[in-house]
């Protein structure tokens, strides 16, 4: 690697020290990024972007460290079970135990992550409720009032011949009475 002189020696004795699968056994019993790159005189942040370079390594990284769940849990129930009987032991020990709960919960969900359950999210959406319900109401409207309305037509039907020459409907007899507006109330 021209140009890459510390990574290119990184490498380099990843390899002679056994590989990455040896580096990957070092994170799965606990060991962290920290204490690894410290070992080969390197950053945590420079060991960091050297495995993130290749998809492979990051998720035999990722792996290693589901592995390191299970370790982190078994190490917690044996701490747990050789607690001394006193106050400050047991406070200690409690909340040792609930980060590593919590840690293996971030490194492997599936195996150690609360079960949140199904969720079921109901969007109330007022206004397809309501277009919703005028839509409904108009089709069961619709057949009757499409009844009536042929029913009215059929009824005042001229024909076309006999509406030129006929004569104009009569008005009510309320409307053609003299003293009387086309209400009905007296103007006189």
């Amino acid at each position: 690697m021209p140009g890459k002189p510390i990574e290119a020696q990184l490498h380099a004795d990843i390899e002679a020290a056994g590989g990455w699968e040896t580096i990957w056994d070092r994170v799965a019993n606990g060991e962290t990024q920290t204490a690894i790159a410290e070992g080969f005189g390197i950053s945590q942040g420079f060991l960091s972007r050297v495995i993130h370079l290749d998809q492979a390594r990051v998720r035999a990284f990722r792996e290693a460290k589901r592995r390191y769940a299970v370790t982190l849990v078994e190490r917690t129930g044996e701490l747990v079970k050789h607690i001394k009987e006193n106050r400050d032991a047991i406070a200690k020990v409690r909340e040792q135990a609930s980060h590593a709960r919590w840690e293996a919960s971030k490194w492997d969900r599936e195996l150690f992550g609360e079960d949140k359950g199904d969720v079921n999210v109901n969007v109330l959406n007022i206004a397809q409720w309501h277009i919703d319900a005028l839509r409904h109401r108009i089709v069961e409207a619709s057949p009757p009032l499409a009844e009536a309305l042929q029913d009215r037509a059929a009824s005042t039907a001229v024909p076309i011949g006999d509406a030129i020459t006929a004569a104009p409907p009569a008005l009510p007899e309320s409307a053609t009475s003299e003293g009387t507006d086309c209400q009905g109330c007296r103007t006189t």
